[in-house]
């Protein structure tokens, strides 16, 4: 490692990757960025004693730093980045971190690394005049091309050769872009047109009209030409609101479907993970609670498309679109209804007060279906109501927490539950358990992958990302890299209570012996024979004590307890 002068940007961050064997695996790694090298390290190095990186990356201007978007790990939601050179693309590292704000800073310390190396190259005034002489005979090459049917140069080196010429732009690659078919109603007000190449919507730019101001929120409605309007497309409603927090903040708390959802969405039962298409775009199932006169309308499911992505102004836009997936058939005792577009528009607003404030648009143009909707016309706008109010949820949530607290940086996103033939209650009652199950086995995989050292036996991520069906797979497969206990070095771990195993003095803890236990034998149904417990499957190796007049709650946060030691050690 340099020395500290050199040192741009350092911090803990996620190493992600996927081992041979298919599976997805996680690391804390310290990570230093510096004038030209980016590298991570398993510890914090110290400048007078230095240690050899794990990986280290060579920063020039060739690197890229590509956003790879959401991933799933474990029911884990990261936001991955990866930079590589683009002329071998195998040198690569691909970092990711809970919180997508650590990512989007990371994500700019590194361009500016990129682009400052790129401003050395191009003050050469060699490397200058050598671009226009190929720029010249770049032009001669096209225009022999038209004649002889031949090109000089082949299609990449066309692209370098125009990658070169430009200015110094930022160096990223943006995510795959939405489906085709998914209509993106944000850039009505940025081109005057809407999308012309959706069937769905044939009509020139969308006009609204304030029909109601409620919850601190204006309510507005489409205004369409009759002439121009399907029968089968219903009218499309938006509510706008203005919340005292981060573009980022909403926008972790939009993509969560875990418990904290229900704090802030009304109208939000049940959500799953359907499938994962890549970093930018999944298939997920939504389970509505829309509480109107339910003893005689059948509640009312989802199965959507939906894309997100970041702007250059630091805005965030969130789009929905019905989509039907194989694994997500109708489920008995819901109608299925069918949302034709929608989504959040979030976006950043100037400060008053020294307060942070964004414009939160929450538009929804949904069918519900059902015999309902044809003969109670109120039914369909009670509902849009219903949803649309999440904007002032949202509004409340963030201003009756605490800033300190941290959103929700794993939201529970678990895959779809098979279709059951039982009764609505039950039904509900079968998939909430199925949603608990995953994160229980998952931490203890996550445990045994933060102590892995394993962190090149793995296999380079793919251009074209692979579905949850597949990752499911091989999940199921068995585990052949797990490290034995015995080899973890426990003296990294210490709390404020000691350890004496002779117990015989006072405030201080040890480890029970598992031959003090007895449970069940094998044979234990035949002749109800028990066995001494033996050698325990997890240990104790650090205990914290804390008093207090007052409940404690998230001891893991507080600084100085065992847990923050062990990760910043």
């Amino acid at each position: 490692m340099s020395s500290s002068s050199s040192v741009v940007y350092e911090g803990w961050m996620v190493r992600y990757g996927r081992r041979k064997i298919g599976r997805s695996f996680i690391h804390m790694r310290y990570f230093v960025l510096e004038t030209q090298l980016l590298s991570y390290f398993k510890r914090k190095p110290q400048h007078k004693m230095p240690k050899l990186p794990i990986k280290s990356l060579h920063i020039d201007g060739n690197c890229r730093v590509e956003d790879r978007g959401l991933k799933m790990h474990h029911g884990h939601m990261l936001y991955v980045l990866c930079v590589y050179n683009k002329r071998e693309k195998h040198q690569r590292i691909t970092m990711a971190a809970f919180n997508i704000q650590e990512a989007l800073i990371w994500k700019e310390k590194i361009e500016m690394v990129i682009d400052q190396q790129q401003g050395v190259v191009a003050s050469d005034g060699n490397i200058a005049n050598s671009s226009s002489q190929q720029k010249v005979s770049l032009e001669n090459g096209r225009k022999s091309s038209f004649s002889d049917h031949e090109s000089l140069y082949s299609q990449e080196e066309e692209e370098e050769e125009e990658d070169n010429q430009r200015s110094l732009m930022r160096r990223t690659t943006i995510g795959n872009g939405p489906p085709e078919s998914l209509y993106d109603w944000t850039r009505e007000n940025d081109l005057g047109i809407s999308n012309q190449e959706s069937p769905d919507h044939v009509f020139s730019r969308r006009h609204w009209r304030l029909v109601r101001c409620q919850n601190g929120l204006r309510i507005f409605e489409e205004l369409q030409d009759v002439d121009y309007l399907a029968r089968s497309c219903s009218r499309a409603m938006k509510a706008v609101g203005v919340v005292e927090a981060s573009c980022e903040a909403i926008f972790q708390l939009v993509m969560s479907m875990d418990t904290t959802r229900y704090e802030w969405d009304c109208s939000f039962q049940y959500g799953s993970l359907v499938e994962e298409v890549d970093g930018h775009t999944a298939i997920l199932y939504h389970r509505l609670q829309l509480d109107w006169f339910s003893m005689f309308v059948w509640p009312r499911d989802l199965c959507y498309v939906r894309y997100w992505r970041r702007n250059d102004d630091g805005s965030y836009v969130v789009l929905f679109q019905s989509r039907e997936h194989p694994n997500c058939g109708p489920q008995p005792g819901f109608v299925r209804a069918y949302i034709e577009s929608g989504g959040f528009n979030i976006s950043p607003l100037k400060s008053r007060n020294g307060r942070i404030r964004t414009q939160v648009q929450h538009l929804m143009q949904i069918d519900l279906k059902g015999w309902g909707v044809g003969y109670v016309p109120s039914f369909q706008q009670h509902c849009l109501l219903h949803m649309l109010n999440s904007v002032a949820g949202l509004r409340e949530w963030f201003s009756q927490s605490d800033e300190n607290l941290i959103l929700p940086r794993i939201p529970v996103m678990a895959n779809m539950p098979p279709p059951v033939s039982s009764k609505k209650g039950k039904t509900t009652q079968d998939n909430t358990m199925q949603t608990s199950l995953p994160m229980d086995q998952s931490r203890q995989s996550t445990m045994l992958d933060e102590e892995s050292d394993e962190d090149e036996d793995q296999i380079p991520e793919p251009e074209q990302e692979t579905s949850t069906r597949g990752r499911d797979a091989a999940a199921k497969l068995p585990v052949l890299d797990e490290e034995d206990s015995d080899q973890i070095d426990v003296s990294g771990f210490s709390g404020n209570l000691r350890r004496d195993d002779r117990d015989n003095t006072r405030d201080c803890w040890r480890m029970s012996d598992g031959n003090n236990f007895r449970v069940r034998s094998k044979t234990f149904i035949y002749d109800k024979s028990k066995i001494p417990a033996g050698k325990p499957l997890m240990k104790l190796v650090a205990v914290d004590w804390f008093k207090d007049v007052k409940r404690m709650d998230h001891v893991a946060r507080r600084k100085g307890c065992a847990v923050q030691v062990t990760l910043l050690s």
